[in-house]
């Protein structure tokens, strides 16, 4: 898929092209809109593993939060990059899945078969020594989901596959899009944090709670850091320059005294 997307971006920028060019569909219909607050279409029909049909409701732990990722059994890069990278992170985490979360993949190729679904949950089920399912699902279910929770991705012809972003989304326990990471490897301390949040108190220790009331999710470095931590700055370095000038202010009242004494 990187492959395939980098060979379109050479070809889209070659000087060779006359006249305006516009870019390819797979290098701009792609990507990850902020849909935090709204929720999934939780109740639309997907097929498990074993090839039981059931809404993706079914698969949400009550009370607990959800790790949702979509990914196709087929990409040959990315998709294995970024379950690996997640999978990392989670074992980092004094949290099992299918335990304390759910883990579900969806997949975005309907035309994938529950053998590849079985095989790959296995697969992501031993990575992460807990439940990670991988779902295949009818189109319109694909669309609907992908669409409500800002995942853009588009298929081409060219290559025979899915261009799509690696974001993996937290949700709570009635499917409401809660935070979302859009990194390969999400750092383990932010996942804990976002599952601590969409949990509700149901996910974490005490002190997990309290430290939580200390920390806000920052979009412009992806990851949660201490409320206020911008303001605080500010303050100290106006407290600083007020420091400075007043051992400026000092020191020239000393020499003023002494040249007039």
């Amino acid at each position: 898929m990187l492959g395939a997307a980098f060979t379109l971006t050479l070809l889209w920028a070659s000087p060779m092209a006359d006249g305006a060019v516009t870019a390819p569909d797979v290098l701009t219909k792609t990507g990850v809109r902020d849909q935090r607050g709204k929720p999934l279409p939780v109740n639309l029909p997907i097929t498990a593993p074993d090839g039981s049909p059931s809404p993706l409701k079914a698969w949400l732990i009550e009370d607990k939060p959800t790790v949702l990722t979509f990914n196709y059994a087929g990409c040959p890069m990315l998709c294995g990059l970024q379950q690996d990278g997640l999978a990392r992170s989670l074992k980092e985490l004094n949290l099992t899945p299918g335990k304390d979360f759910s883990l579900l993949t969806v997949g975005i190729d309907p035309g994938e078969t529950t053998e590849l679904a079985e095989g790959a949950s296995s697969r992501l089920s031993e990575l992460v020594g807990g439940d990670w399912r991988f779902f295949t699902a009818p189109e319109a279910s694909i669309l609907a989901l992908t669409d409500a929770a800002g995942f853009d991705y588009q298929y081409d012809k060219v290559s025979k596959q899915y261009s799509h972003p690696a974001a993996t989304y937290i949700l709570t326990a009635d499917g409401t899009i809660s935070q979302y990471f859009t990194a390969i490897q999400p750092d383990a301390r932010d996942i804990r944090w976002a599952l601590v949040e969409a949990g509700e108190g149901q996910v974490g220790s005490v002190l997990d709670q309290v430290a939580l009331t200390c920390l806000q999710y920052d979009l412009s470095s992806n990851a949660y850091v201490a409320k206020g931590v911008m303001r605080s700055g500010g303050i100290a370095i106006v407290g600083g320059l007020f420091a400075f000038f007043g051992v400026l202010w000092q020191r020239e009242r000393r020499r003023w005294r002494k040249d007039n004494v």
